[in-house]
Order: C-alpha cells, then sequence, then structure tokens
C-alpha cells in the first residue's frame, strides 16, 4: 500500500462519515440556543460547509498518512483487519483528536452537550478511516 492511497482512502472515509453526519449535526446545532434566543451555528453557508468538508478531508488524509507510517504494527498484528482499523482508529482519536477538542472546548466555552456532539464525531470519523485504511491495507497487500 502506498501513501497515496492511503491518504486517498483517509480522506474518502473521513468524507463519507462527515457527510452522513451532517444532517444529525445540523439538527443538533440549531437546538442549541445562546442567552439571545439565537443557535451559535444557525448561519449556514457555503463558506462554512467548505471549510467543515475541507477539515474532514485534511484530517481523513492525515490519519491516512499515520497509518501508512504504522504500517509495521498492522504488519505484526494477528488481528482481523477490522478490529485493527476500530483499534487505531480509537487510538487517533484519543491520542490526536481528544485533547484538541479538550482545549478548543476550554477556549470556546462551548456547552457539554456540543462537546459531547464534537467528540462522537472525531471518534466515528478516525474509527471510519482506521476501518477503510486496514480494509484496503488487507485485501491490497
Amino acid at each position: 500500500m502506498d501513501l497515496i492511497t492511503s491518504m486517498t482512502i483517509g480522506a474518502a472515509a473521513s468524507l463519507s462519515v462527515s457527510l452522513l453526519l451532517r444532517p444529525i449535526w445540523s439538527r443538533f446545532a440549531l437546538r442549541q440556543t445562546t442567552n439571545s434566543g439565537q443557535a451559535p451555528w444557525s448561519a449556514v453557508t457555503a463558506r462554512a460547509d467548505g471549510l467543515y468538508l475541507f477539515a474532514h478531508a485534511i484530517a481523513g488524509a492525515s490519519q491516512g498518512v499515520l497509518f501508512w507510517l504504522s504500517w509495521g504494527f498492522a504488519a505484526l498484528s494477528i488481528k482481523s483487519w477490522w478490529l485493527h482499523g476500530v483499534i487505531v482508529g480509537a487510538a487517533y482519536a484519543m491520542l490526536l483528536v481528544l485533547p484538541l477538542l479538550a482545549i478548543c472546548a476550554s477556549v470556546i466555552r462551548i456547552g457539554r452537550s456540543y462537546w459531547w456532539v464534537l467528540m462522537g464525531e472525531a471518534l466515528l470519523t478516525c474509527v471510519a478511516v482506521g476501518l477503510a485504511c486496514s480494509w484496503n491495507w488487507m485485501h491490497v497487500r
């Protein structure tokens, strides 16, 4: 498995999850209101959606690079591809995404329920990218 394939698989899996979760995310974001009665994310624009998708594509491609760099772990493990993908995805989420979300939550001062939705989306995205890269590694090598 080469680097470009791993990055492409990671970006595609991340974009797929972000597009599947977008309706749920939009409904939740519109329910959250501030003290002024306005929803904090009520202004949905093409730029905001483009940045959302671009961020997911970059995150998925980056995770694909990390998976490609850790191919030795994949070669040494005797687990099935799906278990390996879940483990790698959850590890990436805990090591990379959750600290970033915690920092953002403390700086931006978002609500607890909003933070849980962000954390769930990040975990699902990382696990989906881990599964996609692991499946590709197992069936293409």
